[in-house]
């Protein structure tokens, strides 16, 4: 039989929960309507949302409170501290889908006055994909499902999809005047949202697994978090590029590395490397034509000139960053051992400084590289 003090917590529990669920009901809410005021101009229904949306904020200082309250009045350990953390995480991120909706709603404001007949199948595609990963998300909480949790994580690269998809329809029109162009404007700020509400619905899971399991898995390695170094067939930059930061990154980052033709490494480079603690022997460069779709990168880094000449022309997504290095091939006219020694040892400086920024820029840390010469 339970005591009164487990009763206590229990109920104190359910109280949170409850305030949570209501809290994602309004947000979702918010989100169907903006959905449907965007496909119909119906403003009355977003200026009705938008008002709506100050609730959401009264609801995440509530919750933030009782938080405060449970943790002063039950001193929570392991799982119990692990819930009420997660539920100050998942409330903000539930107050900032309020806000994603209420912006989509403005914008469906403005567009009311646009185009008329203008096709947002992909944009209610993209939609329900968010809302329905959101509702998960918020199911899984509420039912301590793992099972559940995982599937909506697995969901956003369909949504990733749907939104490079509108991306590529809106870049290829060509806007006539200012009206046009915020028209444009708006309509990428919608996608955007929406992509962004899926995002959300992902922190949401990943908080799931932290309260359930004590896992943390928000800075795992994903698929969206991969860099891609590319270089000229007839140097092995990218390939150095990809192992020194395979090595600063380790397990955080997906790192690859491709040429703009065909090529092997450089004996005299496979010898240096290894001096050097990192082993690229036998390793066959893979064309950037084998890669295929270069949209699904995080980062591509063009390592010298040639490498960005032959990107120039290639499509990327509408959320990678692309880099130019324009580092020259130390290889390339030095006869003598000892100065092309130097120069790899000053190209290695080089690239270890450039992948540390970069890996530094993405996550915040590095690991130790290794010294061995």
């Amino acid at each position: 039989m339970a005591s009164h003090l487990e009763e206590k917590l229990q109920h104190d529990i359910d109280r949170i929960r409850d305030k949570v669920r209501e809290m994602a009901d309004l947000a979702l809410r918010g989100l169907e309507d903006s959905v449907r005021a965007l496909t119909t101009g119906d403003t009355k229904l977003a200026y009705t949302a938008i008002l709506r949306d100050s609730r959401v904020d009264d609801l995440e200082s509530m919750v933030d409170a009782m938080c405060v309250e449970f943790i002063v009045r039950h001193i929570p350990v392991a799982t119990h501290l692990r819930f009420v953390h997660s539920v100050a995480k998942i409330v903000s991120v539930l107050e900032r889908v309020g806000d994603y909706a209420e912006s989509i709603n403005r914008q469906a404001i403005l567009l009311s006055h646009g185009e008329k007949g203008f096709d947002y199948s992909d944009f209610e595609q993209l939609a329900g994909v968010a809302v329905e990963m959101t509702r998960q998300a918020v199911r899984s909480f509420l039912d301590s499902d793992l099972t559940l949790a995982r599937r909506t994580i697995e969901l956003d690269a369909k949504a990733n999809r749907i939104h490079q998809k509108i991306y590529k329809r809106l870049e290829a029109e060509i806007p006539v005047g200012s009206d046009d162009l915020s028209r444009l404007f708006s309509l990428l700020s919608v996608s955007n949202r929406y992509e962004r509400v899926a995002d959300q619905a992902v922190n949401i899971c990943e908080e799931v697994f932290y309260m359930l399991t004590g896992e943390v898995v928000k800075h795992r390695s994903k698929g969206d978090a991969s860099i891609l170094f590319v270089s000229s067939g007839s140097s092995c930059l990218a390939q150095i590029a990809e192992a020194v930061a395979s090595t600063l990154g380790g397990s955080q980052f997906a790192f690859a590395s491709a040429t703009t033709g065909p090529g092997s490494p450089d004996p005299a480079v496979v010898d240096f490397m290894a001096r050097r603690g990192i082993n690229v022997a036998g390793q066959i460069p893979m064309t950037v034509d084998a890669v295929g779709s270069l949209e699904n990168y995080r980062v591509v880094v063009a390592v010298d000139r040639e490498a960005a000449r032959a990107l120039a022309s290639r499509t990327f997504g509408f959320r990678t960053v692309v880099l130019e290095w324009d580092i020259d091939d130390p290889s390339r006219g030095l006869g003598v051992e000892e100065t092309q020694a130097k120069a790899y040892a000053a190209l290695f400086d080089e690239l270890l400084e450039r992948t540390t920024v970069l890996i530094q820029s993405l996550h915040g840390t590095v690991s130790a590289l290794g010294t061995s010469k």
